[in-house]
């Protein structure tokens, strides 16, 4: 895994793009390579992610539980926005915005997987 920090911050009305840079360390892609999903809507961006992931033959799934192994977990950070980092075993593992303040309130998991070609 090569690890990915945040281009974009969540600040001066710009959206941080979290959620792109965890999702480029866990399948070792460049930030550019992932849509940005920041510049979305709330109703749009989900569907946006599944798109994306089946045309590069990547299985994303969201649970409430917290799995083993490597995920991405959403949960929201002290400022009160929503935070993307990377979780392994259920721990925090790489906060991508670089503070390492992760998040104080777990809200969900996004499963990633490579399918087998």
């Amino acid at each position: 895994m090569n690890l990915k920090s945040t281009t974009k911050f969540h600040s001066k009305g710009e959206r941080g793009n979290c959620l792109a840079a965890t999702l480029a360390s866990i399948l070792d892609l460049e930030i550019s390579e992932v849509p940005q999903f920041e510049e979305m809507t709330k109703e749009t961006w989900r569907h946006s992610l599944h798109e994306w992931s089946s045309s590069i033959g990547v299985r994303i799934e969201f649970t409430k539980s917290i799995p083993n192994g490597f995920c991405i977990g959403i949960g929201r950070h002290k400022t009160g926005d929503l935070h993307a980092v990377i979780l392994k075993d259920g721990c925090f593992y790489f906060d991508p915005n670089g503070t390492g303040q992760y998040y104080d309130e777990h809200k969900y998991c996004i499963i990633v997987e490579k399918q087998a070609a």
